[in-house]
């Protein structure tokens, strides 16, 4: 049995028009830029794609896209580790519209979208070490000890790609980035910092 580290699990979360099907390939051409997939695996990209249509005008359509990638480091070569993003798009009351763009109509989607991203790291993915009759009894003092600073650089790897990823949907769907909410008051503030 593999032994997953979460590196951070983090989600993205739209509300208004948005164009679906490039924000779908779009997606998929920077999981290339990052090194999550490549030009043979991106087809197998998508594991899960459910889609529901309802009579109520209010629901409208429902979609779940479920996306499993794995990146492979290319220096060590190791098979102890890999590290592991996946995905899940959910797009809710979801209506096909017309909009007008430099003059043209183009088809986009207006609705719901959350994308959840979760990274994680996975240790002796094969089970090598587990199934070894020696090496079981070391692989929890291998990796917390031994293997400690190459495990956390690991883990800051997958937590850095995770936030890429998560930067790149805020500026596809034009969103405002965490550091720009900074020092915005959205409460009048009260006690010994007020001011009068």
């Amino acid at each position: 049995m593999a032994v997953t580290i979460k590196a951070l699990h983090t989600a993205v979360k739209y509300k208004g028009v948005f164009d679906l099907k490039r924000l779908y390939r779009d997606l998929v051409e920077f999981m290339k830029d990052i090194d999550y997939t490549d030009q043979h695996r991106y087809k197998w990209l998508e594991t899960y794609y459910y889609e529901k249509r309802s009579s109520d005008p209010h629901e409208a359509k429902t979609m779940w896209i479920w996306l499993r990638t794995f990146k492979k480091d290319e220096l060590a070569g190791s098979a102890f580790y890999k590290q592991r993003m996946n995905m899940d798009i959910r797009c809710r009351f979801l209506k096909d519209i017309e909009i007008m763009v430099d003059g043209q109509k183009t088809k986009a989607q207006k609705g719901e979208i959350e994308v959840s991203i979760r990274g994680d790291l996975i240790l002796d993915r094969y089970g090598y070490w587990e199934n070894h009759w020696f090496l079981k009894h070391f692989l929890k003092f291998f990796y917390q000890r031994v293997w400690k600073k190459q495990r956390e650089a690991k883990k800051n790897a997958v937590t850095t790609d995770v936030y890429k990823v998560q930067n790149y949907l805020k500026d596809v769907l034009e969103l405002m980035h965490s550091k720009e909410l900074r020092g915005e008051i959205f409460y009048p503030k009260y006690g010994l910092y007020a001011k009068y």
